[in-house]
């Protein structure tokens, strides 16, 4: 039941959150609004518009922790809730540079068999980040999953910045996919786009993504390879 699944989620995030006590002034929201919702190069809005709901949590020494729920559409018949939970804790090494490490859950109701879990660590620059995401059941599919990613966001003018993101996902173990088996276990992905600053609390966004086949997929691959993505995201 999804009920449960979503019950289950909220107790490991709040037992999380609560090493560091209820500061709750640190809690805040965004909204955000996109023309294909996309994750690691995937469509998970059947090539359409989306919009995603977060809360976030930042708390003394560096720990922090949030939620975000959007809308799944895999097929035609599986859609539904999809839910991600994290938390994890930001150290400082030296001046200018952070290292992370951190965990995420994600949870799905009517959109398929698809619940996982990942661990992530990595390092943060002032403009630049690298981060390695690890999951030993990656969307339930019984494959061994390895994402690297690399971003970066340039500023240009007062306001805008120009944004770049490149993914590596890779999958190994469990069963063969029809649909991905003949591209390999490897998808990369790769975003390049500007973003506006509006005001205090919102931020536009135009990108170009482009994403190659295979990887540990597991419902029809019906992403467009290239394509255009515009985005409003507003904190609250």
């Amino acid at each position: 039941m999804f009920s449960a699944r979503l019950l289950r989620l909220t107790l490991l995030i709040v037992s999380l959150l609560g090493v560091t006590g209820p500061a709750w002034a640190d809690l805040g929201g965004t909204l955000s609004m996109q023309t294909d919702a996309r994750n690691r190069g995937m469509s998970y809005s059947s090539n359409r518009p989306s919009v995603q709901l977060g809360l976030a949590w930042d708390g003394d020494a560096g720990w922090y922790g949030g939620v975000q729920m959007a809308q799944a559409r895999f097929t035609a018949g599986r859609q539904g809730a999809w839910l991600q939970g994290y938390s994890g804790r930001v150290f400082a090494i030296l001046p200018g540079l952070d290292a992370e490490v951190g965990a995420l859950a994600h949870t799905f109701h009517r959109a398929g068999p698809y619940d996982f879990n990942e661990v992530y660590a990595g390092l943060l620059g002032e403009r630049w980040s690298v981060r390695f995401f690890h999951s030993p059941d990656y969307y339930g599919s019984g494959n061994r999953s390895a994402y690297a990613e690399f971003n970066l966001r340039w500023p240009l003018a007062n306001g805008v910045a120009a944004i770049g993101h490149v993914g590596v996902l890779d999958g190994r173990g469990g069963r063969i996919l029809s649909y991905v088996g003949s591209h390999g276990p490897t998808r990369v992905d790769l975003r390049l786009g500007v973003s506006w600053q509006l005001g205090a609390s919102s931020d536009l966004q135009l990108a170009w993504v482009s994403v190659s086949r295979g990887g540990p997929y597991i419902w029809t691959d019906s992403s467009r390879r290239q394509t255009a993505v515009l985005g409003l995201t507003t904190a609250f």
